[in-house]
């Protein structure tokens, strides 16, 4: 199963879900990652799941209901785009995270 880097589930959150009273599912994430070029030439089903959980703990997701596979969510607080002093690349962060760390080079934001 191929694994499905952070960094993209950020950046569909980001664009498309980045308000704290807008519900969003993995479904549909999973839907905006089957967009993706290097994902939808993929036959296997992506595992995300566990990218999720890190989120949740981060502090970033709230999880609010669920239904059989289907997981609900909300934002505690919006993302924001942050830069890594270490190489330069940019991400998403919501303000009361913890261990923001660069999926790039691993370096603390």
């Amino acid at each position: 199963m191929p694994i499905v880097g952070s960094h993209d589930i950020r950046k569909i959150i980001f664009h498309n879900f980045n308000d704290t009273d807008v519900r969003f599912s993995n479904d549909e994430i999973l839907g905006y990652l089957n967009q993706i070029d290097k994902y939808k030439e993929l036959d296997d089903v992506l595992d995300f799941g566990d990218a999720l959980l890190e989120m949740e703990k981060s502090g970033m997701l709230r999880p609010i209901a669920q239904n059989f596979n289907t997981r609900y969510y909300r934002l505690w607080n919006t993302l924001e785009q942050a830069t890594c002093k270490a190489c330069g690349f940019s991400t998403y962060f919501a303000p009361n995270e913890e261990g923001e760390a660069c999926p790039q080079c691993g370096a603390k934001m």
